[in-house]
């Protein structure tokens, strides 16, 4: 639902997401006269049916007055269609994706922080002049560490996932897992392995329902968007040979 104020006098007329925006920025408006405020519905809406308030009851509904399965009604009593409800929904799945994409590509973290890193909190202003929370990565000094000498070992050394797990396990205060009290597995080193934010750029989209995606899909960043704990030369000397060969891999992180 979008709001636009309106004034007569000076002729101010911004937009609005939501109503209590525009009730706030009508009080701080400086004028003689009074905006007036219009409400626009979204486009969505108008895939709606007609009202039901008052209708009868007709053969389709049950003795008690219930719509059929097939049929949703509003707040307001109206009959909303199946295809203003996927309408609906593929437009907001669609702009949900965008702005992840744009996160991404600009170098801010979604979710939680890999591990060797911790998120940031930084205050932005966006294209619109808002002010937005967003969290960047930066090195954890303790983690940071334990990182590097994974890919030491893997890259340098030729070692295995388990082998590595095991002498991460060796030594836990010095090697601290990413789960307090649990134990390194050689699925938790994979996944550090073939992380690919370790090499200072930001990537979504790896997977698609739980599966590895072709790299050519994924969403990434500009180089050195944040601080990275092995070069990429380094990276791809210990990366598995199915991964380092272009087949994706089985990581999220």
């Amino acid at each position: 639902m979008t709001t636009r104020l309106y004034c007569r006098d000076c002729g101010w007329h911004p937009e609005f997401r939501r109503k209590r925006a525009a009730r706030r920025a009508a009080g701080r408006h400086r004028c003689t006269g009074t905006p007036v405020a219009e409400t626009y519905p979204p486009w969505w809406s108008r895939l709606w049916t007609r009202p039901s308030g008052n209708h009868a009851v007709d053969s389709e509904n049950d003795a008690d007055g219930q719509t059929p399965d097939d049929e949703l009604v509003d707040a307001r009593g109206n009959r909303i269609q199946w295809a203003a409800l996927a309408a609906h929904h593929v437009e907001t799945t669609r702009s949900a994706r965008q702005a992840m994409v744009e996160l991404v590509r600009a170098g801010y973290q979604i979710g939680r922080a890999p591990y060797g890193y911790r998120a940031l909190r930084i205050r932005v202003i966006d294209p619109s002049g808002h002010s937005k929370l967003r969290a960047v990565l930066v090195p954890d000094w303790q983690t940071a560490a334990v990182v590097k000498q994974i890919f030491i070992w893997r890259a340098d050394h030729g070692l295995g996932f388990a082998v590595i797990a095991a002498r991460l396990n060796n030594d836990p205060h010095q090697y601290p897992t990413p789960v307090p009290n649990g134990r390194w597995t050689a699925k938790g080193v994979r996944r550090v392995v073939t992380n690919v934010k370790y090499t200072g750029r930001q990537v979504w989209a790896r997977t698609v329902a739980d599966r590895p995606a072709p790299i050519e899909q994924w969403v990434t960043s500009a180089p050195k968007v944040h601080e990275p704990l092995v070069d990429e030369r380094t990276f791809h000397r210990a990366q598995p040979k199915r991964v380092a060969e272009g087949g994706g891999h089985d990581s999220a992180v």
